[in-house]
């Protein structure tokens, strides 16, 4: 699929992380995101440490159950959104771009499931 033009700019400005601005290069554009995204993930697995030392036996084989399926889903997410470049040089941009939203959602998740826990 050939994705317009002046689509593909809009695009590649709002996956754009802002410390390296116009003049990096997309391979340091993908590195920096990839690195963004692990900082993310580092986030997620805390919380759901937290989150797991809290329940009782049952409830962690449930929130496992949960996670399971959600990092499939999130994988599977991050595959759909950034097919959308297959071949380009942006797409591992895109993947990690996807795969950090979608982790820094999950951690707000289990940072409010651990706030609920404790109250």
């Amino acid at each position: 699929m050939k994705i317009p033009l002046t689509l593909f700019m809009l695009t590649s400005l709002w996956f754009m992380p802002p410390v390296y601005g116009q003049n990096a290069t997309q391979v340091e554009l993908n590195e920096q995101s990839r690195q963004h995204y692990q900082t993310a993930d580092r986030a997620l697995n805390q919380a759901y440490g937290r989150l797991m030392n809290k329940l009782e036996p049952a409830r962690q084989q449930k929130l496992k159950t949960a996670q399971r399926a959600w990092l499939t889903f999130r994988d599977a997410q991050a595959e759909l959104v950034s097919s959308a470049y297959e071949g380009g040089s942006i797409r591992p941009l895109s993947h990690s771009e996807e795969l950090k939203r979608l982790t820094e959602q999950r951690t707000r998740e289990l940072r409010q499931q651990l706030q609920d826990e404790s109250h």
